[in-house]
């Protein structure tokens, strides 16, 4: 795979043996990922390129989804985070990104297109070309040849 960064949205494992990471934390990342990223300075805490993680660009990052975005799922249950429902009303972003779920999922939430972009446990990642400003899900089995 080619790309110029790769960005994970929390819970990552070994950040740095991954080439030009940037990311956010999950609920699952301890104290030795974050000393990791900020040793690397790649901790996401507001704005790289066109992609924010405090809602200050059209495009946003979040490791949990919103609360009534039918976009996260962990097993058979929904999650969701009303905070960030808040803010996304508030603050109206084009499209919000986030992990924190095992499903790829499209879904709109007022104003806001929301995108899973679902498990790389399982596979799951999305590409973002950020000079077209368009995505497209990927799936590291279905890609093998």
């Amino acid at each position: 795979m080619e790309s110029e960064f790769i960005i994970g949205l929390g819970d990552i494992e070994c950040p740095q043996l991954i080439r030009d990471f940037r990311g956010i934390l999950g609920e699952m990342d301890g104290v030795d990922t974050l000393k990791i990223l900020e040793r690397k300075n790649a901790i996401i805490r507001d704005k790289f390129y066109i992609i924010s993680s405090d809602f200050s660009t059209p495009y946003v990052i979040s490791h949990f989804p919103p609360f009534g975005s039918n976009t996260g799922y962990v097993g058979e249950n929904q999650v969701g985070n009303s905070k960030l429902t808040s803010l996304l009303l508030s603050k109206e972003p084009e499209i919000l990104f986030h992990g924190h779920s095992e499903i790829q999922k499209i879904s709109k939430l007022y104003k806001t297109e929301v995108v899973s972009v679902g498990s790389f446990l399982l596979g799951q990642y999305v590409i973002l070309d950020i000079n077209k400003r368009v995505f497209e899900f990927k799936n590291i089995k279905a890609d093998k040849p």
